[in-house]
């Protein structure tokens, strides 16, 4: 089940003004929060009622047409199980729109926040890792090269104005002991709790595929380990750690290629986020226990 969200900005497109091929919008239900703009509904298809969720671009980074694509790459490859089917995609007014199935679940943050043992949270970033392994088995040759963010990167003063010495400490040495990177796994891109859903303690979707394609497996782990802000987990070392020890149990990795990218990661959030001292304290200890223990 889902979050109710209330509209939190106005939309660049009415979804009711979209000239639909296949199926009518009957109602909206919420607005989650996102980079493009996302409006939860009631569509009739097929003379049925069900629950949906329609994309419009609006991020100057939305790749609907990859995320479309791959998508249905998947579900030809029958490794689209836990990914949303598309109702309908198109455009309008310049702008691309998918409709894609309403999967349920619940996200992790919402989880732990009702139940958070030390069990239960092993539990969960256990499988969590685990299943973000068996993605990057799914063989690759098929898919185009993922969507580099600018997070890829050593962070830069072209990005960033203000590099405090902390960080620079931590760039200089990112820049001393630099990493080959291949384009040769299929990755999620995007593997961000926020985009994971769960029922009965499984993974029961996984969402938002505008960033997949052939990329660094390490830099997907990194991603999906990288403490946001808002975050309650992630923010000690043991998470990270329960994270990959879930990953090995069906992977391999490269641990000097992951060091690197979470490094690079925490460097970036800790840069976009300098006046948010709880937080950078945590990136703090996180950077160190890494650059300690592996």
């Amino acid at each position: 089940m889902s979050k109710i969200y209330e509209q939190w900005r106005d939309l660049i497109i009415d979804p009711f003004t979209i000239p639909f091929q296949n199926l009518t919008l009957k109602k909206i239900i919420s607005y989650p929060p996102a980079g493009n703009d996302i409006v939860e509904g009631i569509i009739l298809l097929d003379n049925k009622e069900k629950s949906a969720f329609i994309k419009i671009e609006r991020s100057r980074m939305a790749n609907f047409a990859t995320e479309a694509h791959h998508i249905e790459l998947l579900q030809q490859m029958n490794y689209g199980n836990l990914v949303p089917k598309i109702y309908e995609k198109g455009e309008i007014n310049g702008k691309k729109y998918l409709v894609l199935e309403k999967k349920e679940g619940e996200r992790l943050s919402d989880i732990l926040e009702k139940q958070n043992t030390k069990e239960i949270r092993k539990s969960y970033l256990f499988k969590y890792g685990q299943t973000l392994a068996k993605w990057h088995q799914i063989p690759c040759d098929d898919f185009e090269v993922s969507k580099k963010r600018v997070i890829n990167e050593i962070p830069s003063s072209s990005v960033y104005k203000n590099i405090d010495p902390y960080a620079q400490k931590v760039i200089d040495d990112l820049l001393d002991h630099p990493i080959q990177k291949e384009d040769n796994t299929f990755i999620h891109g995007d593997f961000h709790y926020a985009n994971i859903l769960w029922e009965n303690g499984e993974i029961s979707a996984i969402l938002d595929l505008e960033y997949s394609g052939k990329g660094l497996k390490e830099q997907d782990i990194a991603w999906a380990c990288i403490l946001r802000p808002t975050q309650h987990f992630m923010d000690q070392i043991e998470d990270v750690k329960w994270f990959i020890e879930g990953y090995l149990s069906t992977g391999t990795l490269d641990k000097e290629k992951l060091k690197w990218c979470l490094l690079n990661g925490y460097c970036h959030f800790y840069l976009m986020n300098l006046t948010n001292k709880s937080y950078l304290s945590k990136l703090k200890k996180l950077i160190k226990s890494v650059q300690k223990e592996f």
